[in-house]
């Protein structure tokens, strides 16, 4: 097991600040902020590094396959998570007499793009409701049929930490003969996901989040053999694998004897975030050398330990309390006033202004005092709020 003073020194930011608001975005380890500055000093020095540049992307692809249990011919980088659902809604060519399956513990991005893709091309979309904070495997079940094309889910709900089994609902989907995208920016980094294993057909996810890494960075997996029936968004440079010159003096390049990528390089037809690439390498790494499967098991014990306080003390869980992953969501009203009350006791959460609703997401760095840290200010600001009230 890493040792917690290692832990901590990674990330200055815990110095000063309880920060329990990693489903917004992570604190930045050292080691990642020096590896975004490798990059700035290597472009100094060499501006025109792009082998280099190269060579990074490459490696970082195959840590990305790796902590996914992938091949890095399944991988591609994107700028958002958004950008890997848009290729799935491109690719699938729906319409009329068409539907697809989502919930309403989604990412707004999920449900903004296929409502609008419906309105434009004339499918349905099937919105599959939340009881208790959870979504039912014969929920959605019901809602699916043999004109089903897809099915979209958050793994982790953004929202109050739900996590499917994504096994069942690709089981699902593929009786169908549906596909299963996921959504994973709230899963990947916190918990364990071998795509093999669950037979996904599809995963986004942004890196900023419980990966440690940069904003503006994601990843995309499809399967090698979907590839071919999924058509990148755009077309460019990068997709070259291979250049071919004209034979006469201009030695201009040719570009219809060049050769292409054809597996998940494809989707990456512009130029990348290349710092963002070095710091992800870096996230990465640091996941690697610490153990996802500790990772897992630390930030699942915290949050069990902050749903079982919140509960004894009479709070409303929104999140399902037996669901494993890094968020836990709970009711409470004046929820503004409660997380301005944090905040000058330099304590981060999310609060949702209007929903009643207050986030917490502690992740592996956090610690148990810091959990219950946060319970005890929760009381004496709901005490001193009953009181003034009195």
């Amino acid at each position: 097991m890493p040792q917690s003073g290692f832990l901590r020194n990674e990330f200055p930011t815990l110095s000063n600040l309880t920060f329990l608001n990693t489903a917004f975005c992570s604190p930045v380890a050292t080691s990642v902020y020096e590896a975004s500055q490798l990059f700035l000093d290597e472009r100094m020095a060499t501006p025109d590094a792009m082998r280099c540049w190269d060579e990074t992307t490459e490696e970082t692809r195959e840590l990305v396959a790796r902590l996914i249990g992938a091949d890095a011919s399944e991988i591609a980088f994107a700028t958002s998570a958004a950008m890997g659902t848009n290729i799935v809604a491109e690719g699938l060519s729906l319409g009329p007499g068409d539907n697809v399956v989502l919930d309403n513990l989604a990412y707004p991005t999920d449900t903004v793009l296929w409502l609008r893709r419906a309105d434009e091309r004339g499918f349905e979309v099937r919105t599959v409701g939340n009881v208790g904070g959870l979504v039912t495997l014969d929920a959605v079940a019901n809602a699916v049929d043999d004109n089903t094309k897809l099915i979209s889910v958050s793994e982790v709900s953004y929202i109050n930490g739900f996590r499917y089994q994504l096994r069942q609902l690709a089981e699902l989907a593929h009786a169908h003969g549906a596909y299963l995208l996921s959504d994973s920016t709230q899963s990947v980094g916190a918990v364990r996901l071998k795509v093999r294993d669950v037979d996904v057909d599809f995963v986004t996810c942004g890196a900023y989040k419980w990966l440690l890494g940069p904003v503006g960075l994601a990843f995309f997996y499809i399967k090698r053999e979907l590839q071919g029936r999924f058509p990148p968004l755009g077309f460019g440079w990068k997709q070259i694998s291979k250049y071919a010159y004209s034979d006469d003096r201009t030695k201009a390049p040719d570009v219809e004897r060049c050769s292409f990528f054809d597996d998940a390089r494809q989707y990456e037809f512009a130029s990348l975030n290349t710092q963002g690439v070095y710091a992800l390498r870096a996230a990465l790494e640091l996941v690697e050398r610490i153990g996802l499967e500790w990772i897992e098991q630390r930030t699942i014990s915290l949050n069990r330990r902050l749903r079982a306080q919140l509960s004894e003390q009479g709070f409303e869980l929104f999140t399902p309390s037996e669901t494993k992953s890094g968020i836990t969501t709970f009711f409470v009203e004046q929820e503004a006033s409660l997380l301005e009350y944090l905040k000058g006791r330099n304590v981060a959460v999310t609060a949702r202004t209007d929903s009643e609703q207050v986030r917490v997401s502690p992740h592996f760095y956090n610690t148990e005092d810091e959990v219950d840290l946060f319970v005890h200010h929760l009381l004496d600001w709901s005490q001193s709020r009953i009181s003034s009230e009195a």
